[in-house]
């Protein structure tokens, strides 16, 4: 995209001594006040050692920041300084402040020395400049939604031009893509009479091109691939991934074998990418640079400036087996029907960098029986379905034709990931809970377990409705206020079963952000759920008891993603569990971070512990971004979100509960998820201890993402 296309995302507005900086694609703005009115003039984004959407230059003395979430300092060739966690001043220089908020923003200014208040609460961040002086101010959307849509006619060759403009939302093509936040919301797909492409979104110019049979099977496969290397999608006889060097790197012909290849240069890809970023706009000190940077056979940091074709031809000399146990796993596994409906999956699944298995048969046949169209998805022949590295699903890659669909699997369908781009969820910490049950005993069972000690972090109210009416239902099903809904009542398909009558989801105007059914037996339920508005839902079998519940409703409460809560929650253990929507979808939010840390805490002895944690990928915190772990007083190295690490240390009672305490963990404590609303004390994690000691069996690990072994005292 150029700089004059990128521009219409962001727009400048002023009003007195205020600039609005507007993002379009988020329609929100950030605001900035000043000490003079502002006369902003178009200025040139190349100021900026970050991408920059749009940027104008005026003259003013000091800076009032009255809402943000993280205000950060750079010297103007983008060298860190500092963030702002208490008063600063800086002697003269060149400064470009990052602020993060309702949108991206960045302040330059040049040969000035500063002050500047601390980020404090809800008190405005105060930069105050030694003398009035010319600023700089740019603006970049998050673009966590897609722009624009492309409509495409049934004609593979029409997708793959709808594919080579999936990249149009990249930021920019160096390594840096390697960070989600500069990797934009690709423009939707949607099926139409003929191809249009929004004359504002282009096909990025990397030099690189795919070529594939054009068949919607090879096109579904390659998507991924194409949408993070920017290439232009090409009919081919063979599967082939051609530079402008003049290099050919042949792909497998036979689809599993193409899928195989294609996450494997995926996973390369934005592996070392995310490497030669380390000197970069956001400099790191990684722990798997020191694993994997002496088998290299070159200095990443040198490949920064190489077009990306010269990247990829080093990138193509590395053993992937290197790579593995340091590169996290997707999130996100796709098997898409091979038929033209798929398509509008793409986008979605290409801004998780997802990759996609082909099975099933096409829902756009005929039935040589009665000649009927079967273009809609239904119950019993879903579009689309994932996994989770979270949550696994026992026999190999599943097939949208499975009878039944095996547990662990997730549903997918357009509306999902529409209803997660369109839906307000709660914080952390202020969700609202129903429960609908069949049974007085049932009732009190799960008022005790949500209510004893406390209800369970992330939950801000709850009620239980026993033997509710269908009047009663249909008010709890259409409560807005309700954030996630657990039915315990019977279910006929997509139907609740009541005595007095049924309560059909689909004649629900907008369900609930999250919801759970017991005594499924398929995924109807919670198909019928999303379709209603929901981003996710949980399809149970049986019934779980009171502790299992707590533990599901707490995780997802606290911005856990879907699989994950179901995994931790050790649902399937209990009953056999499929899910609708993408399985790392958030159904609520957290202020404090964008993903979860898990540690499974396991005693030795009353006082050293094997400790295995994970930093959990979501729809929100997705592949390639960085966390610091920090666990009693050892802090590791910064490492990308998805890691799994196993470390055998010290760590003392206190180090325990403050593990218990810390929002931004969830910790399992030999074989039971803990909050910190349980009130563990000292005694309690004691007796934790002595119990499992005495146990000769050690518990499973839930979450089967194969951890790599830290040495002690790194």
């Amino acid at each position: 995209m150029t700089g004059r296309d990128a521009a219409r995302r962001i727009e400048f507005e002023t009003d007195g001594e205020t600039l609005y900086v507007r993002d379009d694609i988020e329609s929100e703005r950030l605001t900035l006040r000043f000490d003079r009115e502002p006369d902003p003039q178009p200025a040139i984004t190349d100021l900026f050692p970050v991408p920059v959407d749009r940027a104008v230059s005026f003259e003013a003395e000091s800076i009032s920041v009255p809402s943000y979430s993280s205000v950060t300092i750079n010297e103007s060739d983008g060298e860190f300084v500092a963030m702002l966690t208490e008063d600063l001043s800086l002697p003269r220089g060149a400064y470009c402040f990052d602020i993060t908020g309702t949108t991206k923003v960045f302040v330059r200014a040049v040969d000035v020395s500063i002050e500047a208040t601390e980020m404090a609460g809800e008190d405005p961040v105060e930069i105050t400049f030694d003398r009035p002086t010319t600023i700089t101010v740019g603006g970049r959307s998050l673009h966590t939604r897609p722009e624009a849509t492309i409509t495409v006619p049934d004609d593979p060759k029409a997708l793959m031009t709808a594919v080579s403009a999936l990249g149009s939302s990249i930021a920019e093509w160096s390594p840096e893509r390697s960070w989600p936040t500069l990797r934009g919301y690709p423009p939707r797909i949607e099926r139409g009479d003929e191809l249009h492409v929004p004359d504002h979104l282009s096909i990025p110019d990397t030099g690189i091109e795919i070529a594939v049979p054009p068949t919607y099977a090879d096109i579904y496969r390659i998507a991924p691939l194409a949408y993070y290397l920017g290439a232009a999608v090409v009919p081919g006889a063979e599967p082939e991934i051609r530079l402008d060097t003049g290099y050919v790197e042949p792909l497998p012909s036979e689809g599993p074998a193409l899928e195989e290849r294609v996450s494997e240069l995926l996973r390369t890809t934005l592996f070392l990418d995310s490497l030669v970023r380390t000197e970069g706009y956001v400099p790191s000190d990684r722990y798997e640079y020191e694993q994997v940077g002496p088998d290299l056979p070159f200095y990443p940091p040198k490949l920064a400036d190489r077009s990306v074709s010269e990247q990829l031809m080093e990138y193509l000399e590395v053993d992937p087996e290197i790579l593995e146990p340091y590169a996290p796993p997707w999130p996100t596994w796709a098997v898409l029907r091979p038929g033209p409906a798929g398509a509008e999956l793409l986008s979605h699944l290409a801004h998780l960098v997802a990759p996609i298995r082909v099975r099933g048969s096409a829902l756009d046949e005929k039935r040589e029986d009665d000649g009927v169209d079967v273009n809609a998805p239904t119950p019993d022949r879903p579009l689309a379905l994932a996994t989770s590295p979270y949550f696994p699903v026992d026999g190999g890659v599943p097939s949208p034709d499975d009878e039944p669909l095996p547990s662990g699997v997730s549903v997918l369908s357009p509306a999902g990931y529409e209803n997660l781009l369109s839906r307000d969820r709660p914080v952390e910490g202020e969700a609202r809970v129903a429960f609908l049950v069949d049974s007085d005993e049932r009732a009190d069972a799960v008022r005790r377990a949500m209510s004893e000690p406390a209800p369970p972090d992330g939950v801000g109210a709850w009620e239980v409705r026993e033997r509710p009416s269908r009047e009663a239902v249909v008010d709890v099903v259409s409560d807005p206020a309700i954030d996630l809904l657990y039915c315990s009542l019977p279910t006929d398909g997509s139907r609740i079963v009541l005595a007095d009558g049924v309560v059909d989801l689909a004649m629900v105007e907008r369900a609930s952000v999250g919801t759970i059914f017991e005594r499924a037996g398929t995924v109807t339920p919670a198909t019928g759920s999303v379709a209603a508005g929901s981003v996710g839902s949980v399809a149970i079998d049986g019934t779980l008891d009171a502790s299992r519940i707590r533990s599901l409703v707490g995780l997802l409460a606290s911005a856990t993603p879907l699989a994950a809560s179901v995994a931790l929650a050790r649902v399937q253990e209990a009953s056999g569990v499929r899910l609708a929507g993408d399985p790392g979808v958030v159904i609520a939010w957290s202020n404090h971070t964008q993903q979860q840390i898990y540690f499974q805490i396991r005693s030795l002895s009353h006082s050293r512990y094997d400790t295995t944690y994970t930093s959990i990928l979501s729809t929100r915190a997705r592949v390639g971004g960085e966390c610091n772990i920090l666990l009693g007083n050892k802090r590791n190295k910064i490492e990308l979100i998805g890691t799994s690490q196993r470390n055998t240390i010290s760590l003392s009672l206190t180090d325990v509960i403050e593990a218990i305490a810390d929002r931004n963990t969830l910790v399992d404590l030999n074989g039971r998820i803990v909050f910190e609303s349980d009130g563990l004390t000292e005694a309690d994690i004691e007796q934790s201890a002595r119990e499992a000691l005495a146990d000769d069996t050690d518990p499973n690990d839930v979450l089967d993402v194969e951890p790599f072994t830290r040495p002690d005292g790194e």
